[in-house]
């Protein structure tokens, strides 16, 4: 670095040269955020307690269907475990709802915060993309969340029978329900906890209210559903968003799950569809709408 001197002051030569290299443009801008984000909802390249979260949270979800694979090994029975395609991720609402709560406002409430939004939108990173970017990234953690679990059940299965290539025919055609139960889930409740975090820069507010949400949902769902009678208390099922992802996945790949609500209320299946997709349609609409107003 040099100088030159001068009777108001110095220059100084920074060495200063134009990029002349590859220009990646928008699409590797948008599959860069998408990777940044999905390993910073899980604390990927981050301190052990950015892992303490989602880790714990995740073997949370995967303990009962390893005790499910155990019971099958043991006790070759049918029916045997209380586990199964059907009733499993209903069963992780609790957990579910907070790995999304705690990691929703990981992936956005921070650059908000730290006020780096400005940086994201200055390039070739559109607003609409950013949004489309991170709820991406929501959706591929809370899907791992949930398949981790039915890939143990599925492998449970096949390899605690004594003739695993015919357990493994047999249980080919729950493939579907192992593939897709988990998005069924993850689109709604990720679209949902995004958008509400996307709208503070604090975190723990954020944290808050998605479990709020969740929590009065369900709350109201249980209360309505004593309280009165009828149709009124089948239709009172639908504020929960939980019991509308287990319509869907019993509509679309699954079989009933006598646990849930969904039963009870002899409601059409196509019902609960069509709620799960309004709940993920206007979750993304509202990120994307939050984002194309939000100051950079």
């Amino acid at each position: 670095m040099t100088a030159r001197e001068s009777a108001t002051g110095a220059i100084y030569d920074l060495g200063y040269r134009n990029y002349d290299g590859p220009r990646l443009g928008r699409r590797a801008a948008v599959t860069t955020l998408y990777w940044q984000s999905l390993r910073a909802a899980f604390g990927w390249g981050r301190s052990g307690k950015a892992k303490i979260v989602p880790w714990g949270l995740s073997a949370f979800a995967v303990a009962p269907a390893a005790v499910a694979a155990a019971i099958a090994a043991l006790v070759p029975l049918e029916g045997a475990s209380p586990f199964n395609y059907d009733n499993y991720l209903f069963g992780l609402t609790a957990v579910l709802s907070l790995f999304v709560a705690a990691q929703a406002p990981e992936l956005v409430s921070g650059d908000q915060r730290h006020r780096v939004l400005s940086l994201y939108f200055s390039h070739a990173l559109l607003r609409v993309d950013y949004a489309l970017a991170k709820l991406g990234a929501m959706i591929t953690a809370v899907f791992i969340v949930c398949f981790a679990p039915m890939v143990v059940l599925f492998l449970g299965a096949v390899l605690a029978a004594q003739d695993v290539g015919a357990a493994l025919g047999d249980q080919a055609e729950n493939l579907p329900q192992v593939l897709f139960a988990p998005l069924i889930y993850a689109a709604p409740i990720s679209a949902l906890g995004l958008a509400i975090a996307a709208w503070t820069p604090r975190r723990a507010y954020a944290t808050g209210a998605i479990i709020a949400v969740f929590i009065v949902t369900a709350a109201v769902a249980g209360i309505l559903e004593q309280a009165t009678s009828g149709r009124l208390a089948d239709w009172a099922q639908l504020v929960n968003p939980f019991v509308a992802a287990d319509g869907a996945r019993d509509l679309l790949v699954g079989g009933p799950n006598p646990d849930a609500a969904v039963g009870r209320t002899g409601l059409p299946l196509w019902i609960f569809g069509l709620e799960t997709l309004l709940i993920a349609v206007a979750g993304t609409a509202a990120a994307m709408w939050r984002y194309r107003r939000v100051a950079a």
